[in-house]
């Protein structure tokens, strides 16, 4: 009888034994929702999964030796992962139409540069950019290759599966309500509820608990150099990618927040805005970073109701700052309409509904509005 050991985290023992079980008796099912935050280890768990999928060991599984598990393990096998891409790069030719000694990049490619970086760090937040989806045409790519005749286990990773757009979640839609033999899908997904529900309901959904504070550390430091910040721990809840994504220019970030929240308390406008203009120049890149600002504002604004309400701060580092600040005299319905402000200049920044600049002075003219004195 065939031993399958999931590795992993401690904290995720529980869901990776439900996986375990139904795979030792035999009713493992051929479609799985991997649900949890950013940067919690759903790839890593899928990537894991495969393996143990694909594992041609009587004995144990995943083995790591056979050529099921080396296959699984192989960044080059694109035909393993559906990813999301930039328009254009989904767009791209690939490798059976492109022309001979073209120098472009194929899809292909693309695709494989885009997992080796997944293979390098499965807890990566930032692997593809926020503006990526996954098309119908990527789907279908996906889905011809089972009319070719295989005696082994297909396994399909499906990474972020909410960026799915509508014709892309629709095909999916139709392929899991008759999967082929011997064929697995998994799905990660950190907004599940942007989901169809009909795919939902034709996936086992499991569900990834945050991890302790001593397991983001040991995950963090396999894959980065630099030591964890307690604020990047504090903000991470968990996530040891969340935490690596804080982790880097942390100061920076902080000072900025600080000084927006600070300015804007203040109705220091005309010094913010020139502020805003020099580090939120309009262009490339300008989102991303706004977002990560809005982040540390929005611990920073929780910080300040945490304390109100005797409770420990997330940024301990950042304590004093908040304390100057006196922001529980404007009490606590002020500080939690405030945190909705913020989220919401994150998400129309995040969307494109707003540039960087424009959100983040309507931001600063508007927090607090009602309450300052």
């Amino acid at each position: 009888m065939t031993k399958f050991c999931l590795q992993g985290p401690e904290s995720q023992k529980g869901a990776r034994q439900l996986l375990e079980n139904a795979l030792a008796e035999n009713r493992f099912p051929q479609a799985v929702l991997i649900e949890g935050e950013r940067g919690i280890g759903k790839k890593a768990l899928a990537m894991e999964l495969a393996k143990t999928l694909s594992c041609s060991d009587s004995e144990i599984a995943p083995c790591g030796k056979c050529f099921g598990c080396k296959l699984a393990s192989d960044p080059g096998n694109v035909q393993g992962w559906v990813i999301p891409l930039e328009t254009a790069e989904a767009n791209a030719k690939s490798a059976a139409s492109v022309k001979e000694n073209s120098t472009a990049k194929t899809v292909e490619e693309i695709k494989a540069e885009y997992i080796k970086k997944i293979f390098e760090n499965p807890y990566s937040v930032s692997f593809v950019s926020n503006v990526a989806q996954i098309s119908v045409d990527q789907i279908r790519s996906m889905t011809s290759q089972f009319s070719r005749t295989s005696d082994g286990v297909r396994v399909v990773i499906i990474a972020e599966a909410d960026r799915m757009n509508e014709s892309a979640a629709n095909a999916l839609l139709k392929t899991l309500e008759e999967v082929p033999p011997n064929t697995y899908f998994i799905l990660t997904s950190s907004a599940a509820g942007r989901l169809l529900q009909t795919i939902r309901s034709r996936c086992l959904s499991l569900r990834l608990p945050p991890l302790s504070s001593d397991e983001v550390q040991k995950i963090a430091r396999s894959y980065s150099d630099e030591e964890l910040s307690p604020d990047a721990l504090g903000m991470a809840l968990g996530s040891p990618g969340m935490a690596l994504y804080y982790n880097e220019n942390i100061a920076e970030n902080e000072t900025l927040a600080f000084d927006f929240l600070k300015d804007s308390v203040e109705g220091n406008y005309s010094d913010l805005f020139f502020e805003l203009e020099k580090f939120f120049p309009r262009g490339a890149g300008a989102a991303d970073t706004a977002v990560m600002m809005l982040d540390f504002l929005e611990f920073l604004v929780g910080d300040a109701l945490r304390i109100l309400a005797g409770e420990s701060c997330r940024l301990p580092d950042e304590r004093a700052n908040v304390e100057s600040l006196n922001l529980g005299r404007f009490g606590a319905e002020a500080l939690e309409k405030a945190l909705l402000e913020i989220t919401t200049a994150a998400s129309n920044i995040a969307g494109r509904k707003n540039s960087a600049i424009v959100a983040l002075q309507t931001l600063s003219i508007g927090l607090f509005e009602g309450y300052k004195r």
